[in-house]
């Protein structure tokens, strides 16, 4: 019996996929009042140490943005309208991306030096797009590729991270790791779900120590997918649990990284055929 069957064979559909969870994203960004008009007039910004974002700033181009209300609209009605398009359109979608991604690249490098808090994510979500840009199949599928195997990258290098850094080690890591993430929440809102979960963590180190061996356990599976493709349904399934419970018990937001892990799903039919492949 096959553990989980789903897969998608068709480049329109897994376009539909791949832009219905992005626009999902952009209503989550909407609602955590991460667009540029929730940030028009920020006053400060913090750019760290990305060169993507120095050289953007070197431009002038966010500092205009910020100080105009009418460019932080114009920007993102552009992200939302050329979402929409790429959801809707499959003969101009690669006319349609290429223009989101420049929009979307503008409102987040924007958004993020001004807020003064950068997401490491988001190159999944670029990564995400960058295949819709091309138009032939065969450019297409190369650069979907590339994206699987940086979304493997990403997932595996996390979990030697860990491994080398000493954090598996050490029992009572996790607990402590908890106690500073979910601080403000434990004297602001005490009845939120994330500390609510955290605080039976934190009050049973040997509890939290099984849940980080665990996330590091759906990491560092994710080195079968250098190997072979016959697992990337289940690899799938690890990626959402990740995706969920370090949102849950941790607060980090990696549903952006989920988007890439579309990937592991397309398995384009050839010849008319259906694909027949097993999740092991």
């Amino acid at each position: 019996m096959k553990f989980f069957d789903f897969h998608i064979n068709n480049r329109n559909t897994y376009a539909r996929w791949v832009f219905g969870f992005f626009l999902l994203l952009l209503i989550y960004r909407w609602h955590s009042s991460t667009f540029l008009i929730y940030a028009y007039g920020a006053p400060m910004k913090g750019p760290e140490m990305d060169y993507a974002y120095w050289i953007t700033l070197c431009t002038g181009l966010p500092h205009f943005i910020i100080q105009h209300y009418w460019a932080c609209l114009f920007i993102d009605v552009a992200v939302v309208a050329c979402s929409i398009g790429c959801f809707i359109s499959e003969k101009h979608r690669h006319v349609f991306c290429t223009l989101l991604i420049l929009f979307f690249f503008i409102q987040r490098v924007t958004i993020e030096t001004f807020s003064c808090s950068h997401s490491k994510s988001i190159s999944c979500v670029f990564v995400a797009l960058l295949p819709f840009c091309f138009k032939s199949d065969k450019n297409f599928m190369l650069v979907l590729e590339a994206g699987r195997y940086f979304l493997i990258y990403v997932m595996v290098a996390s979990a030697i991270h860990k491994l080398t850094n000493g954090a598996l080690t050490h029992p009572y890591n996790f607990s402590t790791v908890l106690i500073n993430q979910h601080v403000d929440l434990a004297t602001l809102n005490p009845n939120h779900i994330c500390y609510r979960i955290a605080s039976k963590l934190i009050q049973h180190p040997a509890w939290a120590a099984a849940s980080y061996i665990m996330l590091f356990i759906s990491q560092i599976i994710f080195i079968v997918g250098f190997f072979t493709k016959q697992s990337d349904r289940l690899l799938f399934i690890f990626l959402f649990a990740f995706a969920v419970t370090t949102y849950y018990i941790m607060r980090i937001y990696n549903f952006d990284i989920l988007m890439l892990g579309f990937t592991l799903l397309y398995f384009p039919a050839r010849h008319g055929t259906s694909v027949k492949r097993s999740a092991f």
